[in-house]
């Protein structure tokens, strides 16, 4: 009972630990992902505002070269001169105001007046950047009519209006822009007009987060401006929580279906070694009938388990047993009942043999040659008894199947390749093993494919006649296929059309019994 308490305490120990080990890891990837996500946004930002930036810094460049030209000779501000400051810019829609400083310190702008100053804050709102002078008013109590960014070159100035100028960037209202340049910093907002605060250094294209803020700051290769785009720190933190919901989910199914997986195939395995050495597993028999005269040649055996009232489909305790080593001794149990129900029901059936499937595991048992002889003469049995069928799969190794398999034949079995075209060595092996027999698999027969002139399992019984073979068709289920597999001088099929897999004693009855109705001929 300790013991027991002991187990069980350690099972879901170890499954709170790997619970919480889940967690850690979706947490950890989540801020990752999150990121990566954050990131990726605001590079796509920075693309698009990139895009957004060539018309106005075009008519920035057109409206400074052609200010620079005026004559700045004169002593007042002229009439004329009010009038082609206010033409050079009048077409530029993101140019509000423009003005020229004459030689004598007067400014004449295109509103037609004289202005004493262009100074839009103090100096640390200044930027200097390859000639050009950037002026960020930051007035807590500017309005559309007077939040600009002043630029000046040389005695040239032009005023932007930034509430057109995000307009037409069209920024996500999540989304703060700042400028930086090498003389100080300066902020463009579509939210918060007051300026990022950014820690020094701080890398280029790179996701950095701060107490509140998440930002990239991406180069500007032609002013040589840094724009630096951020978001809220919540809003990070809100997608990695959704990130983390999803991703602990699932990790945790993840979690929860491998040990349930291992879970299953331990406790199969288990049982299975149990049902084994207790003999409780059933061995049922698929009949192999000559479609010549119907009769019943011979079969195939086959595993069968039930588990607490419920059948275990045989694909996944024999898969169990092969990555259990369970197989051989599997195997050994069958080969067991088989020379049992052969010596009690099939002794008086003429010419019939029962085939034994064998794994790579058998083949490569150098004992069991001498275990099959054993147990033929435990049961005075002849060896023509007892046929035995290996998959393609199963003679990975040609060298040491070849050893193996020839003994058995010594010994007077037969040899069969199930399930023969669905794998890459079937030419080669029987090159170098004289195989006696070739099954060919139920999906090479399908409705689809049987009638087909050049199908597959057509050359497959030219390769069987030129080798002097006996051929087998697996999976005959309707009276359609026989004409097609008569039309190539099949002799031998198994399938549900002549019988489902039946117990010893009532597969030995069906064997005295009237052979079975066929007409192969009748499309």
């Amino acid at each position: 009972m300790i013991a027991a308490y002991k187990a069980s305490f350690r099972k879901y120990t170890l499954a709170l630990c790997a619970m919480a080990a889940a967690g850690s890891i979706a947490w950890f990837c989540s801020g990752q992902l999150a990121e990566n996500i954050f990131e990726q946004r605001l590079n796509n930002v920075h693309d698009d505002f990139s895009a957004a930036q060539v018309e106005p810094n075009t008519q920035i460049d057109k409206a400074l070269e052609a200010l620079g030209r005026f004559d700045r000779s004169s002593q007042e501000c002229s009439g004329e001169q009010y009038s082609q400051i206010a033409d050079t810019v009048k077409n530029f829609r993101f140019i509000y105001q423009a003005a020229v400083q004459l030689e004598n310190g007067r400014i004449c702008s295109s509103y037609g007046q004289k202005i004493t100053s262009v100074s839009a804050g103090n100096e640390s709102n200044r930027i200097l950047v390859k000639g050009r002078t950037y002026e960020i008013s930051s007035d807590q109590a500017t309005s559309a009519d007077t939040d600009f960014i002043i630029i000046s070159q040389q005695s040239a100035y032009v005023w932007v209006n930034k509430e057109i100028l995000l307009d037409n960037m069209n920024l996500p209202e999540e989304v703060q822009l700042d400028l930086r340049g090498p003389g100080g910093m300066a902020s463009i907002t579509s939210m918060n007009r007051q300026p990022l605060k950014l820690q020094e250094p701080f890398p280029l294209e790179e996701l950095v987060t701060t107490t509140d803020k998440a930002y990239v700051a991406f180069p500007n290769n032609r002013n040589e401006l840094i724009s630096v785009l951020s978001v809220a720190l919540s809003d990070l933190t809100a997608l990695r929580w959704k990130l983390f919901v999803v991703l602990a989910f699932m990790l945790e199914a993840l979690v929860y279906i491998a040990w349930r997986i291992h879970s299953y195939y331990t406790s199969t395995v288990v049982q299975l070694r149990k049902a084994t050495r207790a003999n409780k597993l059933n061995v049922h028999y698929q009949p192999i009938v000559n479609l010549r005269t119907g009769h019943l040649v011979g079969a195939e055996a086959l595993s069968r388990w039930s588990l607490k009232g419920a059948a275990i489909p045989a694909d996944v305790f024999i898969a169990a047993a092969e990555k259990s080593d369970l197989i051989c001794e599997l195997t050994r149990s069958v080969m067991r009942q088989v020379a049992e129900d052969y010596s009690t029901y099939f002794w008086a059936c003429k010419d019939f043999y029962i085939a034994v499937n064998l794994s790579a595991q058998d083949i490569l048992d150098s004992t069991f040659p001498d275990f099959v002889a054993s147990i033929m003469a435990t049961y005075n049995l002849p060896a023509s008894a007892i046929a035995f069928e290996v998959t393609e799969r199963a003679l990975l190794d040609h060298e040491s199947a070849s050893i193996q398999l020839q003994r058995l034949r010594a010994y007077g079995h037969r040899i069969a390749i199930d399930d023969f075209g669905t794998g890459y060595s079937s030419l080669s092996f029987i090159e170098s093993v004289p195989v006696d027999m070739l099954k060919i698999d139920r999906s090479f027969i399908t409705k689809d494919k049987i009638a087909a002139k050049d199908a597959l399992w057509r050359h497959i019984t030219h390769i069987a006649k030129a080798l002097k073979l006996e051929v087998v068709a697996e999976g005959v289920e309707t009276q359609q296929q026989l004409p097609h597999l008569a039309s190539e001088g099949m002799l031998l099929a198994q399938g549900w059309l002549f019988s489902k897999e039946l117990p010893a004693h009532a597969l030995a009855r069906r064997f005295f019994q009237c052979p079975v109705s066929l007409n192969p001929q009748t499309d």
